[in-house]
């Protein structure tokens, strides 16, 4: 009898379960449906197209996302949650946490201006979901900010604003600047320039003693 390893046999493939399958069709329609949204705006997109494009029916399309609505808020929520995503790369990358906090909402104007992303975020999103949507955004990783700016302060190196307020006034002012730059089809280099000029005005007039 030969003493030579024998070929382990390769494991059955396991089969998918109903929850796996349905999470895997709802990602398939949202990444189809953002696509389809960035290049050709909501009111230009057909259902019956994307369901096909996504390899779906028009029936299982509207039992993940009940209509077209529901997709693009899905969608919506998809385009902030990867700008998340990378604005928590940014802050990690930075060891100061005040410029790393400002870096941000730097990049964060940049992120969203994105012809793909802006067109979803500021362009059709209120009118697809009114007031709704900039709730979302200006609610985005806010609590973190807030604890973030809490501790800037205590150790003296902000203003000594209440922190809450101050988010408010950062995410405003930032979202500010990317509506009005999303209005002018992400505004000129010029443009540009002057909204992140505004943003770094803004977080000197927060700080205290020479850092920054």
């Amino acid at each position: 009898m030969s003493t030579a390893a024998q070929p382990i046999p390769a494991a059955a493939p396991r089969p998918q379960g109903r929850a796996e399958a349905a999470e895997q069709t709802a990602s398939r329609l949202v990444a189809t449906a953002r696509h389809a949204f960035a290049t050709h705006g909501f009111a230009h997109v057909s259902l019956d197209a994307l369901a096909a494009e996504a390899g779906v029916t028009r029936g299982a399309l509207h039992h993940h996302f009940q209509n077209k609505a529901g997709l693009f808020e899905a969608v919506f929520r998809a385009v902030d949650a990867d700008i998340s995503t990378e604005l928590d790369r940014i802050y990690e990358a930075e060891p100061d946490p005040w410029r790393g906090l400002t870096a941000c909402y730097h990049a964060y104007l940049d992120l969203a201006l994105r012809p793909e992303n802006a067109r979803i975020l500021f362009r059709d999103a209120p009118a697809v979901m009114g007031a709704r949507a900039m709730d979302i955004l200006m609610g985005s990783g806010f609590s973190i900010v807030v604890e973030e700016l809490a501790v800037l302060i205590a150790a003296g190196r902000l203003r000594p604003l209440d922190p809450v307020a101050t988010a408010h006034l950062l995410n405003g002012a930032v979202m500010a600047q990317a509506l009005w730059l999303a209005g002018c089809d992400g505004g000129t280099e010029g443009q540009r320039a002057a909204a992140h000029a505004v943003l770094a005005a803004t977080f000197d007039g927060l700080t205290l003693g020479t850092s920054s």
